[in-house]
């Protein structure tokens, strides 16, 4: 069977043609659109949150933290089980679990109820992360890894803006916002058993076939992800994603009301502001990096590396410029600026891992940055209410913007070590396989 061939056998070494690893690409699509769907009903319900269960001020900030610890606890356990089982079977499940959990959020009657459901949103969206890329990974070559990659990211701009609208058109027109998490929450049955459905590709794709089989076996114990530690790029990709959602996650949480407040608009109006926005710059944004990072890893080691450090650096002044503008036009321009740019990085710093780090080591790679990345998704919140306390919501904001430089620097000293990692990664020659493919030199 050729590569254009429009159906795979399904064997485990079949290979996958490329009309069914594009199907296969939407249904993930799909999940990771939901996602962030389930996961961004809560940003627009601040207020109404707010008043149903009492919250103090730190307690909306908590139904973030837990969807966090939720997240970061069980990546390694579904990256663990998806080295040992059939992925589009693990992650079936976990799409299953938060979405019955969304619909369940919209029943809760006391805090501890909501906190619970939220926990478990997280364990079932970690699976999306962990599992969805690996899975892009092994479905398509090197050379359109990073578009592909681009096509899986776009679900935050989609999923995230229709979160947001969901959420603002629950009061109004679907009973209120109890029905809103029902109707997030309702697709993702559906899409589970699309998910369950999908053939598992070979593992290592075509980096694995061109090494006549070998390297493909399963990584066991902890040993590989402590070697992981050695490889300096996926250090490096890693501290960059930290840093910069210290500037996402307190903007998706808390932008809504800040433009309620500060340029005293409607909540439709503010909701759609940072939706709209989040989905054309999210779009414009994972295109360029899709078809740029494909273009620069032709000719430059790090291209993905280089690229996600110069977005970074570009999208710190546009964040200090919207949060400082007079109006709300000259702040939702800067604002989408700096979101194109900050989607460019998405795909370019996730495909980075992926081509850095082993195949049979990639859904370890990415369960590990998944949990060190949210440990900073988890404090930003809890970190952006207590400097909010001492200064203004406005001038929070700017200070936390800062952290994208932070961000921008880290992904440009990773492809200091870009070069080394990939070649690495491509793995010795046929008989040589050892640990090696998942260590990088000391």
């Amino acid at each position: 069977m050729n590569s254009q061939d429009p159906l795979p056998s399904s064997g485990p070494t079949a290979t996958i043609g490329r009309r069914y690893a594009l199907y296969a690409l939407l249904v993930i699509f799909a999940a990771n659109f939901l996602s962030y769907l389930d996961r961004q009903v809560v940003a627009g319900l601040e207020k109404e949150l707010s008043n149903a269960f009492g919250f103090a001020d730190f307690e909306y900030a908590l139904l973030h933290s837990v969807f966090t610890i939720g997240y970061i606890v069980f990546a390694p356990l579904i990256a663990f089980l998806a080295g040992r089982a059939h992925r589009p079977r693990v992650l079936a499940g976990c799409v299953l679990i938060w979405s019955l959990a969304t619909m369940w959020s919209g029943r809760a009657t006391f805090t501890a109820e909501l906190l619970t459901a939220r926990f478990l949103i997280g364990i079932g969206e970690a699976g999306c992360l962990v599992i969805g890329p690996t899975l892009i990974a092994d479905y398509f070559a090197k050379e359109s890894r990073g578009a592909a990659l681009s096509v899986f990211f776009l679900g935050l701009p989609f999923g995230g803006t229709v979160g947001y609208a969901v959420a603002a058109l629950g009061q109004q027109y679907m009973g209120g916002w109890r029905n809103a998490f029902l109707v997030a929450g309702l697709p993702g049955l559906g899409l589970a058993v699309l998910t369950w459905l999908l053939i598992d590709p070979p593992r290592g794709g075509e980096e694995i076939a061109g090494h006549h089989g070998h390297g493909g076996g399963k990584v066991r114990g902890i040993r590989p992800y402590l070697a992981l530690f050695k490889n300096e790029t996926l250090r490096w990709i890693i501290l960059a994603q930290a840093f910069a959602v210290v500037t996402l996650i307190p903007l998706l949480l808390y932008g809504v009301k800040f433009l309620e407040d500060h340029y005293k608009v409607e909540k439709l109006e503010a909701s759609l502001s940072i939706g709209l926005i989040s989905l054309i710059a999210g779009s414009l944004g994972n295109l360029t990096s899709g078809l740029l990072g494909d273009w620069l890893n032709r000719r430059v080691r790090g291209a993905y590396s280089l690229l996600a450090g110069i977005a970074y650096l570009f999208a710190t002044p546009c964040m200090i410029l919207a949060f400082t503008a007079p109006t709300i036009f000259i702040m939702q321009v800067w604002l989408f600026f700096g979101a194109y740019c900050f989607f460019i990085c998405m795909p370019a710093v996730n495909t980075q891992i992926a081509n850095a780090v082993a195949a049979p080591a990639r859904a370890m790679a990415y369960a590990l940055a998944a949990f060190i990345l949210h440990i900073g998704d988890m404090v930003a919140p809890l970190g952006f209410r207590r400097v909010e306390l001492f200064w203004d919501r406005q001038s929070t904001f700017v200070l936390f913007s800062c952290s994208l430089l932070l961000a921008g620097g880290s992904a440009l000293l990773a492809m200091r070590s870009a070069r080394r990692d990939e070649l690495l990664a491509e793995g010795p020659p046929p008989g040589q396989e050892s640990d090696a493919l998942v260590e990088a030199p000391a």
